[in-house]
C-alpha cells in the first residue's frame, strides 16, 4: 500500500542514508528508485542545508530525547534530479525499527509547488492594482520603504514623483467611468514605457501615481517627471469616435537625510499642489521651480 502510494515516503537511517522510499517518493526527485536507495538524503538538499541535515540526524541518532523538528510540519526545498529546487512540505518521525542495531528515521514527504505558486499568486494579487496592473498602495510601501534603506545605507541618491491627472472627473462626467477606467490603464502603458525596469509605479489614489526612482541625481528626477509628462501629453487616447486628451501634473523630491517614505511623498505633494496651481500639465521639481514645457 505504501509503494503503491501517491504520498512519498521514505526511511533513512542515523547516516542518513536512504534505506527505503517509495515510488512516489522517486518520481518527485526524478531518481529512479535503486538510484536513491543508500544514497544520502542530503544530495537531495540544497547546499546550505546538506551538512546541517546530516549532523543533525547522527547527533539525534546518538543522544535521542524530545525533538523540536520530529513530529512537525516544516517547508523546505528539495533538489530535482535536473537542479531544480522542489517547494515540499515534510514530517518526519523516528521508527520503532532498527536496522543492524541502526536507529530508522521515517518522513512523509508532500509536494508543495502548487500550493505555493498559489499562494504567490494571491500576494502577487493583493499587491497590484486590479485595474491598471501597477503595483497598489499595499504593493508600493514595502518595497518603497526597502529601497530607501538600501538608499540610505549605500549613499546613493532616490528620487520620488507624484503625479496627477488633470481634470479627471470631466473625462468621467462627460465620457462616463468606463472611458475613465481605459485613460487609467492607458496611461499606466505610458508612465511605465518612460520609466527603467528597477523604477517603481504604483497607484497611489484614484488617479494619483507614485513613481520611485532608485539611485537617480535630482536634475534627472526631474528630467525623468518631464519626459514622462510629455510623453502622456503627445498623445490623446481614441475609444472609438471618442478622442480624450489628457495631461498630468507631477511634483517631484529627492531623498534627504532621515528622510521616510512620509516624508518624501509629503515633499513631493506640495511640489505637485505647485504644479497644478501654476497651470496643470507641468513639472515641480524640489527646489519648487516648475520645469519649462517643451511640449
Amino acid at each position: 500500500m505504501v509503494d503503491r502510494s501517491t504520498v512519498s515516503f521514505w526511511v533513512i537511517d542515523e547516516n542518513e542514508r536512504i534505506r527505503y522510499v517509495n515510488r512516489a517518493g522517486a518520481e518527485l526527485t526524478g531518481y529512479a528508485v535503486d538510484e536513491l536507495l543508500g544514497a544520502p538524503f542530503s544530495m537531495l538538499m540544497p547546499t546550505e542545508l546538506a551538512g546541517n541535515h546530516a549532523r543533525w540526524v547522527g547527533t539525534y541518532a546518538k543522544r535521542g530525547g524530545p525533538s523540536g523538528i520530529l513530529g512537525q510540519v516544516r517547508e523546505f526545498q528539495l533538489r530535482h534530479r535536473d537542479g531544480e529546487l522542489i517547494d515540499i512540505e515534510l514530517k518526519a518521525f523516528p521508527l520503532d525499527a532498527t536496522e543492524n542495531g541502526r536507529k530508522l528515521f521515517g518522513g512523509l514527504i508532500s509536494d508543495n509547488r502548487d500550493r505555493k505558486a498559489l499562494e504567490a499568486k494571491l500576494r502577487a494579487r493583493a499587491a497590484h492594482d486590479p485595474l491598471t496592473g501597477c503595483l497598489n498602495r499595499g504593493g508600493f510601501f514595502p518595497l518603497a520603504r526597502r529601497a530607501l534603506a538600501y538608499a540610505a545605507t549605500h549613499d546613493q541618491p532616490l528620487g520620488l514623483l507624484l503625479m496627477d491627472v488633470d481634470h479627471f472627473k470631466r473625462v468621467n462626467d462627460r465620457h462616463g467611468h468606463q472611458v475613465g477606467d481605459e485613460v487609467l490603464k492607458w496611461l499606466v502603458e505610458l508612465i511605465a514605457g518612460a520609466l527603467r525596469d528597477e523604477d517603481l509605479l504604483g497607484r497611489y489614489g484614484g488617479e494619483e501615481f507614485v513613481v520611485l526612482l532608485p539611485d537617480t541625481e535630482a536634475v534627472r528626477v526631474a528630467e525623468v517627471a518631464d519626459r514622462v509628462r510629455r510623453a502622456i501629453a503627445g498623445h490623446a487616447l481614441s475609444i472609438g469616435r471618442i478622442e480624450v486628451p489628457i495631461t498630468v501634473s507631477v511634483g517631484c523630491a529627492t531623498l534627504r537625510p532621515d528622510d521616510n517614505i512620509d516624508t518624501l511623498l509629503s515633499r513631493a505633494d506640495d511640489k505637485l499642489y505647485l504644479a497644478k496651481k501654476a497651470g496643470r500639465n507641468c513639472v515641480v521639481d524640489e527646489r519648487g521651480t516648475a520645469v519649462p514645457r517643451e511640449a
